[in-house]
């Protein structure tokens, strides 16, 4: 469960907060001056969210690699393309 508290809140609380994230699955959101500034989630989720973004990392890295000297401009209008694609795709199925 998703929970919202104060940097002060927080604070005061922080024996109970990581209990909650570490024993409940809890997730905090901290907000300063009224906005969110900080989530404390449980370790299993940051290091699902390192993975994934590493694997993003090492595809980008890839395609890098592999689109060798192509112009750029190109390579944004492919991309382009095959964004509009899916969506197109995308929409015909939530049609059906």
């Amino acid at each position: 469960m998703e929970k919202m508290l104060g940097v002060t809140e927080a604070r005061n609380s922080l024996k109970a907060i990581v209990d909650g994230v570490q024993f409940q699955g809890d997730t905090f959101i901290i907000q300063r001056h009224g906005l969110p500034a900080a989530a404390i989630v449980s370790v299993d989720i940051y290091e699902q969210w390192k993975q994934e973004q590493q694997a993003l990392f090492d595809l980008i890295h890839s395609f890098q690699a592999s689109s060798g000297d192509n112009d750029p401009e190109e390579i944004m209008a492919l991309v382009l393309e095959a964004q509009q694609a899916v969506r197109e795709e995308w929409a015909s199925e939530t049609q059906s």
